[in-house]
């Protein structure tokens, strides 16, 4: 990524440079964690069995562990020390939820963890095209983040973008199902190799045409109104981000999309009352506002309220 200073009419390009000490990266991002990845700090350089992991999160949006590694060199194997690690945390679920309890006061168990949703993130300066060619598959619970370093104190965070293809998910259709079944128990998850990392195409593997189409439809439109809009799928439902903190979640089933919208009880304009008030009763998504819809009917409308939404957290 490339930054520039405008002086009056001319670009001025800013020179960057990699973090002179990994430690320095780390240190940073630790101090900033929820501010840059919406994630709770859990602990630094933590050591389980013959591994100290360099930062170790929690991602309240999923109930689940994340570990950080800061990179300096870039000789080594992303997907055998991700998978090493991430074993690492499985064998070792007791370590972990005492660490997290320690960290902030609380008395979870094992079970209260989603052992499925674990991952971890590599941040370097740069990575080779081996190692980005190696985790460029969607299912893999491994990320990649580039950092660099700017004058005038200047830092950027880049996540490196899978890509995605749904020839991938048509073809793993049976076999993805199975292993999202057997994730759902969670705690017997005892293999990494066992993990499947949500995505958009896996949840909307079994939606019709028509809701797929609309789930599009309702995406771009998101997209334009912001095109900084985070896309975080879940387990439970696909997440549109602001400031790495839900606006709209979206659960794509079979002939429905289920919408929620996180506003608190009487923020939301709409004098139709199309949308339901969970505020008392469970749900998946954030929020107060649930709507199920099948057609684009009244799509417009839906957006509108959507678009309160979006206003109400680009504003906060």
């Amino acid at each position: 990524m490339e930054l520039y200073k405008i002086d009056q009419q001319e670009m001025k390009k800013i020179d960057g440079s990699n973090f002179e000490l990994e430690r320095g990266l780390q240190t940073l991002i630790e101090n900033n964690l929820e501010t840059v990845m919406g994630i709770k700090f859990v602990a630094s350089e933590f050591v389980v069995d013959k591994y100290r992991l360099d930062t170790v999160g929690y991602d309240q949006d999923v109930n689940s562990f994340v570990i950080i590694e800061y990179k300096k060199s870039s000789k080594y194997s992303v997907i055998d020390q991700g998978f090493a690690y991430l074993n690492t945390l499985l064998n070792h679920k007791a370590d972990f939820a005492l660490k997290f309890n320690e960290q902030f006061q609380e008395t979870k168990k094992i079970e209260d963890f989603d052992w499925t949703q674990i991952k971890i993130i590599f941040i370097a300066g740069s990575f080779t095209a081996y190692q980005t060619d190696a985790v460029n598959n969607p299912d893999l619970p491994i990320e990649l983040f580039e950092a660099e370093k700017y004058k005038n104190n200047y830092v950027t965070l880049n996540q490196i973008q899978k890509k995605s293809k749904m020839a991938h998910f048509s073809h793993n259709k049976d076999k993805r199902r199975k292993k999202v079944t057997n994730a759902d128990r969670g705690v017997q998850i005892d293999n990494a190799a066992e993990l499947v990392a949500p995505t958009e195409e896996g949840l909307l593997t079994s939606s019709s045409e028509t809701i797929r189409d609309l789930y599009q439809s309702i995406k771009d439109t998101l997209m334009e109104w912001d095109p900084s809009f985070e896309i975080k799928p879940t387990k439970s439902y696909i997440g549109f981000r602001l400031k790495h903190h839900n606006v709209i979640e979206i659960l794509p089933l079979t002939k429905t999309l289920k919408i929620w919208i996180n506003l608190s009880k009487g923020q939301l304009k709409d004098p139709e009352n199309l949308f339901r008030d969970v505020s008392q009763v469970g749900h998946w998504g954030n929020g107060d506002y649930e709507i199920t819809i099948k057609n684009d009917d009244q799509l417009e409308y839906i957006l509108s309220l959507l678009k309160q939404g979006w206003q109400i957290h680009s504003k906060s």
